[in-house]
């Protein structure tokens, strides 16, 4: 009895043994069959993923499209804009079997309209933009799916140029210049069209007028001739030409723009006490412009006096002429501005909106940036709101419309580092860099009509969309003279399994 007692004992612990040892196996190849399907879904995405950043860069690099196209895309944004990612939808459906390890996969994308946005100039159009990948093992039926959800922006129409990175037109640019613009997105986590893009048409407008009403408080003018320049900028009436100086608009609501008659030897932009400071030197006269966005005060200080203003102005400079030396500026003891030569020197305050639109050549002299821009592992990084600085250079006079030397230079000693956060947009004979080598770096966008480099490397960081501007601001924006076609970025959201 005791000997089958113990053989019993030992069967059973036998039997539990060998139950226990095939559960294992059976968990551990179920934990193996589920790795490599969650692998071979992985595979799928990242596959479908680097089509898709192929695809952008063939179909984006081309900018432009037809005014007809453009107004079929206003009237049926979801139909027409899926036409045009198509393509994209095609590369992101991939399917492949890797006979080596025995995984296959396939992948579907689809896209939908998330939210429009249209006005009179261009559209921009969000999709949802996702990657169901569907994983498996050769001979074996459990699968695993994985989705992977984005966000695409789609921009269409007379585009903000400060909104694309970087355009050329296709016949200012040479083979070597060309490889000396690189293109860098800040967004975070984004794919984006590299490069710059080389656009055929003109597309860099040359008239400022629908601008400068904005400064001028004048509604939609068509034309500017000198009865309605000086009425515009308080002087006595009459068609004599308006004389050299720097005027304030004004009227009863309070101060406009600031209007430059005549060549500036100098302009200098600076921070005092909170206070954002424009200076303007034409021959031996100083103009000052301080106003503080914070709390809405505004000071104007001219040769025959000053002005003191509870609003703030409307942040436009335009200048019917040249301007020698666009520099940042430190405020000494009285407030004045002394062109500062150090890299460390800001020249506007973080979050600032102020476009300056001249009729002649811009020389910029030193670095321009706010007081909120940092470096941090040797890329820029925004510690506050995101400026707008927008410089303008037409090529054209603002009145009489005969044309001009125009364009936007950098001056400066040979092989040092520039750095500008702005968008600059050269008309007229467009954008050089007059010192031989060194490095710029834009932070914001560059759009020229003609682009010599001399041997400078320009590294232009794209910065997120600039956020719409308020019904109650004025649009002080420049736009593309011909429609054109941009993928502002595609961006993952996120990566989860799909139920």
């Amino acid at each position: 009895m005791v000997c089958i007692l113990v053989m019993a004992i030992f069967m059973t612990l036998g039997v539990s043994l060998l139950v226990n040892s095939g559960l294992f196996l059976q968990t551990h190849g179920l934990r193996k069959l589920t790795r490599l399907t969650s692998c071979a879904a992985e595979n799928g995405i990242k596959q479908a993923w680097n089509r898709v950043e192929a695809r952008a860069e063939e179909v984006f690099s081309g900018t432009e499209i037809d005014q007809e196209t453009f107004l079929d895309l206003k009237q049926a944004p979801e139909s027409k804009g899926l036409e045009i990612i198509r393509s994209l939808l095609e590369a992101g459906s991939v399917g492949q079997e890797d006979d080596f390890s025995g995984l296959r996969w396939e992948t579907v994308a689809s896209a939908g309209l998330a939210e429009l946005y249209s006005d009179e100039h261009y559209l921009k159009a969000t999709f949802g933009f996702n990657i169901k990948s569907s994983g498996r093992v050769q001979e074996f039926a459990g699968a695993r799916i994985e989705e992977v959800k984005c966000e695409l922006v789609l921009l269409a129409g007379h585009l903000p140029l400060d909104q694309v990175p970087a355009a050329i037109s296709k016949e200012g640019i040479k083979e070597g210049d060309l490889n000396n613009l690189k293109v860098l997105s800040l967004v975070p986590g984004p794919t984006a069209v590299a490069g710059p893009k080389i656009v055929s048409k003109r597309f860099i407008p040359d008239y400022a007028l629908p601008l400068l009403s904005r400064g001028l408080k004048i509604l939609k003018p068509g034309s500017l001739p000198n009865w309605l320049l000086r009425r515009a900028l308080g002087l006595e009436p009459g068609s004599e030409p308006v004389p050299d100086g720097v005027y304030l608009v004004q009227d009863s609501l309070g101060p406009g723009g600031i209007y430059v008659q005549g060549d500036l030897s100098q302009l200098l932009l600076g921070i005092d006490s909170g206070f954002q400071v424009i200076q303007f030197k034409q021959g031996e006269s100083l103009w000052l412009l301080r106003f503080n966005p914070t709390i809405a005060k505004t000071s104007f200080i001219s040769p025959s006096g000053s002005q003191n203003f509870n609003e703030l102005p409307v942040p436009l400079i335009m200048i019917n002429g040249r301007v020698l030396e666009l520099a940042a500026g430190r405020a000494d003891s009285s407030g004045v501005l002394k062109v500062a030569d150090g890299e460390d020197a800001p020249a506007f305050l973080g979050g600032l909106k102020l476009t300056i639109v001249c009729s002649g050549k811009i020389s910029l002299t030193t670095n321009l940036f706010s007081n909120s821009l940092d470096w941090r592992e040797g890329l820029p990084y925004l510690r506050s709101k995101q400026s707008q600085l927008i410089i303008w250079s037409t090529g054209k006079d603002f009145q009489s419309e005969e044309v001009v030397d125009g364009g936007i230079s950098l001056l400066g000693e040979a092989g040092r580092r520039a750095v500008f956060e702005a968008s600059l947009i050269a008309g007229g004979q467009g954008f050089s860099a007059e010192a031989a080598g060194g490095k710029i770096n834009l932070i914001g966008s560059l759009a020229a009509t003609v682009l010599d480099t001399g041997q400078t490397e320009i590294t232009t960081y794209t910065l997120p969309s600039s956020p719409l501007s308020l019904l109650s601001e004025p649009d002080l924006r420049v736009y593309s003279g011909t429609a054109l076609l941009h993928l502002s970025h595609i961006k993952i959201l996120e990566w989860r399994p799909s139920k």
